[in-house]
């Protein structure tokens, strides 16, 4: 198992786990591990970085639609957004890895 794997693992609990728990600094955990996840991410194909950063937006939009349905809706659309602020910093670092790319050509 790769290091990114391993990140994507600690990602996808920390934004199950924070739906259900109180996690202090929450918003800072899961934007360094977003921001080491888009700079570690295999990103050299740019379809590769359009569909992640398609992804990105799509999911900051509909993280909260499950809201409304009872009894799960929360939780999911809780997790929906941990994962959505997580997503935003991998988008982040993808930015960043492609500016560097376009400076050091």
């Amino acid at each position: 198992m790769n290091a990114l794997k391993i990140i994507r693992l600690i990602v996808l609990a920390v934004a199950v786990v924070g739906a259900f728990v109180a996690i202090p600094e929450a918003a800072l955990i899961m934007a360094v591990l977003g921001l080491v996840m888009g700079v570690m991410g295999d990103m050299a194909d740019n379809s590769n970085r359009t569909y992640m950063l398609v992804f990105v937006v799509a999911l900051a939009s509909v993280s909260g639609a499950a809201e409304p349905l009872p009894v799960i809706g929360v939780p999911i659309s809780d997790i929906m957004g941990n994962l959505s602020t997580i997503m935003n910093a991998a988008a982040l670092g993808i930015i960043l890895n492609a500016i560097k790319e376009r400076v050091m050509e």
